[in-house]
């Protein structure tokens, strides 16, 4: 569904989707270090980058921070960039 969503142009759906995901893999006894954990919130963060209206983006990042916080991933300053980001999307309010 998250490649669905993406292929159609919906980043939104895409995010919400990988979100799903790796919380399913989590919360299913899976690793923060695991790949499969790791590329699926590495996806959501890649999608979440593409979501242009704030609201939507405010909402999915407050998600994704919390994720990263447990899955900070391979690269190094993930969080730093979705808490950047948040300051960003704050300040549009």
């Amino acid at each position: 569904r998250a490649d669905l969503a993406m292929f159609a142009g919906d980043p939104v759906r895409s995010c919400r989707a990988w979100l799903t995901v790796a919380e399913a893999r989590l919360g299913a006894g899976q690793p923060p270090h695991s790949p499969a954990v790791e590329a699926a919130v590495d996806r959501a963060h890649h999608q979440w980058g593409r979501v242009r209206d704030p609201g939507p983006a405010r909402e999915l990042g407050a998600a994704l921070a919390a994720l990263r916080g447990r899955v900070p991933g391979s690269r190094e300053g993930a969080l730093d960039h979705v808490r950047r980001e948040m300051n960003r999307l704050r300040a549009q309010v």
